[in-house]
């Protein structure tokens, strides 16, 4: 019962922007209006689309590449490495720079959504 109910609101929605768009049409030079209605929506369409901020959502990103490379290095104090496998300060050096770029490729590439998040709050501040 209520689908039909949603059914006829649209139908009846529907059938009057066809009438509006038969009124405007009706007119001899009806290519013309058509033109320009299109040319209308396109432009509306246009600016309804923010730019997007280039430099900002980098840095957004970076912001969220910190969080991540904070989050892989508690999940990597919890894995035991025995001492034979140990490589010294070099080898902390190097996993430090490679959960580096571990983070900044997950975040990049992933949609976790806190870059999109701090990206929407802080275009909207500016």
């Amino acid at each position: 019962m209520e689908v039909n109910f949603i059914d006829q609101a649209l139908s009846s929605k529907a059938s009057s922007k066809i009438e509006d768009i038969k009124r405007k049409s009706g007119s001899p030079d009806s290519s013309e209006n058509f033109t320009e209605m299109l040319t209308e929506t396109i432009s509306v369409k246009e600016t309804k689309q923010k730019p997007v901020d280039k430099k900002l959502m980098d840095t957004c990103i970076e912001m969220e590449s910190i969080f991540v490379k904070q989050m892989l290095s508690s999940m990597k104090k919890n894995v035991d490495k025995g001492e034979f496998l140990h490589g010294g300060y070099a080898e902390e050096i190097f996993e430090d720079m490679l959960y580096d770029e571990y983070a900044l490729n997950m975040s990049k590439n992933s949609n976790m959504g806190i870059a999109k998040s701090l990206y929407e709050e802080l275009s909207r501040i500016r």
